[in-house]
């Protein structure tokens, strides 16, 4: 039986913060003026941890193959468990954005065919792209499955080699558009490389043992020169068709070397501590879906009470939104797992009080 991957949910703990400051920080990317110090310094570190998407693309793929690589796939039950668990739950949360932002702020006039277009779309608040992008990988399970099913390392490589032409090739073409995140070949490299190191997960870890200077001095050149390049782009100084290549080889280096410290942070852990990163970790998907309301929710009640100091409003609702985030998905999160494990026991406590019956008879 293969062991518990934990180190994957250390990974996603922090992925899952950097997903809420990427939001945090975009009043102030906004606000602040073109070239002023905190411009600078808050555009940088929005792009430093724009990796965390394609990391959770790679992860989903990591977490499912190293699953079924041994166990059967059937696909109605997969994707009946994934409309459950990942697409009910959004739906639902894009309706209480949506009503809020309608009756509370004021935003919208209520209109049913703008609110079917916003949950198809992903577009009502800037997280939801995700899931759409993310149910289009899982509608295609049966070629992700039929693709793993060839052991060939040549094989391997090329689909490799042809995900990465695909993902930098569809950037270029849809360049800069609504859609350009919400189609899954943008991601299909972070899939695909997912996919192979679920399916080879041993191997993937001495991969990334043997590789870590290599991984760190990558991440470091394409950090600079994706800072450095957007920032200029932003400022209207350049137009750089590299922008793609350089875009997903920086994710690239920032997921392996990023996923190369929480394993060793897992292993540091494993008599203290990580349960706190499992217990967020379980809960993530929930934060990712009501962040940007708890954000959106705190600048509405400081735009009240005249709160204008762009840093201070960052500060405030910083706090605000990681702790409201964690509490309240922590919490639900274990009451839902506490009333699971209640239904099994009960569950199985009639199925024996059942199986007792029939043996008396």
């Amino acid at each position: 039986m293969k062991r518990k991957i934990t180190e994957v949910s250390v990974f996603e703990f922090f992925l899952c913060m950097f997903v809420i400051l990427i939001h945090l920080l975009s009043e102030g990317i906004n606000v602040f003026p073109k070239w002023s110090v905190l411009s600078i310094v808050f555009f940088t570190v929005t792009k430093l941890t724009t990796f965390a998407v394609p990391a959770f693309i790679f992860t989903s793929a990591l977490k499912l193959f190293y699953k079924f690589s041994e166990r059967k796939f059937t696909y109605a039950p997969f994707l009946l468990d994934r409309i459950r668990k990942i697409y009910l739950p959004y739906i639902i949360m894009v309706v209480i954005y949506y009503i809020i932002f309608v009756y509370a702020f004021h935003i919208y006039e209520f209109n049913p065919v703008s609110l079917i277009k916003y949950i198809l779309n992903g577009d009502l608040s800037a997280q939801f792209y995700f899931v759409v992008l993310i149910m289009q990988f899982y509608l295609l399970m049966p070629l992700w499955i039929l693709l793993s099913k060839h052991k060939s390392k040549l094989f391997n490589t090329i689909i490799i080699f042809i995900a990465v032409v695909c993902s930098i090739g569809f950037r270029m073409l849809i360049s800069s558009t609504e859609y350009t995140h919400k189609i899954f070949p943008s991601y299909l490299v972070f899939w695909i490389l997912g996919m192979y190191a679920g399916m080879y997960y041993n191997e993937f870890l001495r991969f990334l043992s043997k590789s870590r200077l290599l991984v760190y001095a990558g991440w470091l050149v394409f950090a600079i020169l994706h800072c450095v390049t957007s920032y200029m782009e932003y400022g209207g100084v350049i137009n750089n068709p590299f922008s793609p290549t350089i875009v997903i080889l920086f994710c690239l280096f920032s997921t392996f070397g990023f996923y190369q410290y929480a394993y060793g942070l897992t292993e540091s852990l494993e008599s203290r501590g990580k349960g706190f990163f499992i217990s967020i970790s379980g809960a993530s998907y929930n934060i990712y879906l009501v962040h940007c309301l708890i954000i959106t929710s705190t600048y509405e009640i400081l735009n009240g009470i005249k709160v204008t100091d762009t840093i201070s409003r960052f500060i405030i609702t910083a706090v605000i939104t990681y702790a409201l985030s964690i509490i309240f998905c922590v919490i639900s999160a274990t009451l839902y797992r506490n009333f699971k494990s209640s239904f099994q026991r009960s569950s199985a406590r009639r199925s024996r009080k059942k199986a007792a019956r029939k043996r008396y008879l």
